[in-house]
């Protein structure tokens, strides 16, 4: 079969891109770059030789005229989340296939009209990377659960730092700070972590949970890449404190808890506990972006109320031998090349109604 040929939407010398999509299309057979579109054709040009793709491989510096190249299967959108609806919006009219990175939109309105572009104009494939779906660690936690190790799920728990959101922050991240841009630590870190908790314990609510959302840092520290302060008040406009409580439709109580900033030394950035009739399961990693994954990720069982603990083996598969940011996005590729979507942009939209519920309950615009 022939391989899927790819325009990528913002591949550049640094970024996600280069850490998470680069490094298995390129020794993929199923896939192909066979167009750049970056801010100019001539950052395109110069993307195309720093990853020594093929000289045939088209440069361009509008969607608009990438959306038109007949030759190009799949759209894939790896630019900041602000430039979503502009960048992708061709391509969606155009028909074809796309995979936009979370979150769709910069709001729940520009996720709506990107759903809606996309069945207007007849697109069969769109897909939303909320790829800890894929994630080995949150597919042996449903395993374990399925399997009945805990039985019946009574509660679950779960405690996370985002990292951002703290005393300082560096110009790669000063933009989360931001609210007018739409990435920050709700709509990304919960985000994130919200859907694969709800993979395993059960996607909605019943009735709308209740929340707290908080901006309590108001100003941070801007950093250079040499560690030096630029400034030592910038203005923060996002929040940093989010707590969450309701029942899943599952039925299972969840509380949620994730704050700005780093965490305490010894303690695990993320801890998840899932409670059940015969034990608990806990998830601790170093940071809960599980969608990327880091070494110290651990799943532990405890039978009863006693002190047996067994370490559970996350078990492992072809894309180990990928940095972590690469693998779950690599699974998606896979499932996508077998006409797999496991989050659709229907999936996202509902994500997005969550949020922009919660930033309502707190009187927050999005």
């Amino acid at each position: 079969m022939a391989p899927i040929r790819i325009g990528f939407l913002g591949l550049s010398k640094e970024g996600w891109a280069k850490r998470a999509h680069f490094p298995y299309l390129q020794a993929s057979p199923d896939y192909e770059i066979v167009a750049i579109c970056n801010s100019s054709v001539t950052s395109s040009e110069e993307a195309i030789k720093l990853y020594s793709l093929p000289a045939s491989t088209k440069a361009y510096g509008d969607p608009e005229e990438l959306a038109k190249d007949p030759n190009v299967d799949l759209v894939v959108c790896s630019v900041r989340v602000d430039r979503h609806l502009a960048t992708i919006s061709p391509s969606l009219k155009a028909g074809k296939d796309v995979f936009v990175e979370w979150p769709l939109g910069k709001s729940l309105a520009e996720a709506k009209e990107l759903l809606k572009l996309k069945n207007e104009g007849g697109v069969k494939k769109a897909v939303v990377g909320l790829q800890a779906r894929q994630a080995p660690i949150i597919a042996k936690v449903k395993e374990l659960i399925e399997q009945g190790r805990i039985g019946e799920v009574y509660s679950s728990t779960w405690v996370g730092q985002g990292s951002v959101g703290g005393v300082s922050t560096g110009p790669a991240y000063e933009y989360l700070s931001r609210r007018e841009i739409g990435g920050n630590m709700v709509t990304i870190h919960f985000g994130h972590a919200i859907d694969y908790v709800q993979a395993v314990l059960g996607y909605g609510f019943q009735g709308q949970p209740k929340s707290v959302l908080a901006n309590r840092r108001k100003f941070q520290k801007l950093l250079g890449t040499d560690g030096k302060v630029l400034e030592e008040k910038r203005k923060k406009t996002t929040e940093d404190t989010i707590f969450l409580t309701g029942t899943l439709s599952s039925g299972i109580p969840l509380s949620f808890s994730l704050r700005g900033g780093t965490p305490f030394p010894g303690v695990p950035g993320m801890d998840w506990t899932i409670h059940g009739e015969k034990g608990t399961i806990r998830i601790s990693s170093p940071s809960p972006f599980l969608q990327i994954g880091f070494d110290g990720m651990k799943i532990e069982l405890q039978e009863g109320e006693g002190n047996n603990v067994e370490v559970v083996d996350i078990g492992s598969d072809e894309f180990d031998g990928h940095a972590y940011a690469a693998r779950n996005v690599a699974r998606v590729y896979k499932e996508f090349a077998k006409g797999e979507i496991n989050c659709s942009f229907e999936d996202a939209v509902e994500r997005h109604a969550l949020i922009e519920a919660l930033y309502r309950e707190n009187g927050i615009q999005e």
